[in-house]
C-alpha cells in the first residue's frame, strides 16, 4: 500500500511540474496564427489547451488525493472494491497525463522544456498504471 501511495505522489508531482514547465517556459514563443505571423489578434490554440489542461489537472489531482485518503480506510476491504475505487479516482489523472503529453508533443516539440514536459506526463501515466493496489495476503 505504501509503495502505491508513493508512486501516486510522484505521478501527481510529475503532472504538476510538467504543467508548470508548459506554462512558464514552453508556450512563450507560441504564435497566435501559424499561417499568418503578422496576425497577432486572439489567443493561441496552445494557450487555450494549456488552460483546459490546468483545470483538468487541478480536478484530477484533487480526485486522486481524495481516492488515496479513502484507500487508507478501505485497506481491509475486498480487492475488487479497492481496485474499483482506484480506477474511478485515478482515471482522470491518467487521461490528463495523456492529454498533456499529446499537447506537449504537438505544440511544443521544438523546445527542450516541451520535450521534458512530455516525458514527465508520460512518466506520470506509467506511475498511475503501476500504482494499482495489490491483493492482500
Amino acid at each position: 500500500m505504501k509503495r502505491s501511495a508513493q508512486g501516486l505522489g510522484v505521478a501527481v508531482v510529475c503532472v504538476l511540474v510538467a504543467c508548470a514547465m508548459l506554462f512558464f517556459f514552453a508556450t512563450d514563443g507560441a504564435v497566435e496564427n501559424p499561417e499568418d505571423l503578422n496576425d497577432t489578434q486572439g489567443i493561441s490554440s496552445v494557450a487555450m489547451y494549456l488552460v483546459i489542461l490546468i483545470i483538468l489537472t487541478a480536478t484530477s489531482v484533487a480526485l486522486t488525493g481524495l481516492g488515496s485518503v479513502i484507500q487508507v480506510f478501505l485497506n481491509h476491504q475486498p480487492f475488487s472494491l479497492r481496485m474499483g475505487l482506484y480506477v474511478l479516482t485515478n482515471t482522470p489523472l491518467s487521461l490528463t497525463s495523456l492529454m498533456g503529453a499529446l499537447i506537449s508533443v504537438i505544440y511544443t516539440y521544438d523546445t527542450v522544456s516541451g520535450v521534458v514536459a512530455a516525458l514527465l506526463f508520460s512518466l506520470s501515466f506509467a506511475l498511475v498504471l503501476l500504482g494499482a493496489p495489490e491483493r492482500s495476503k
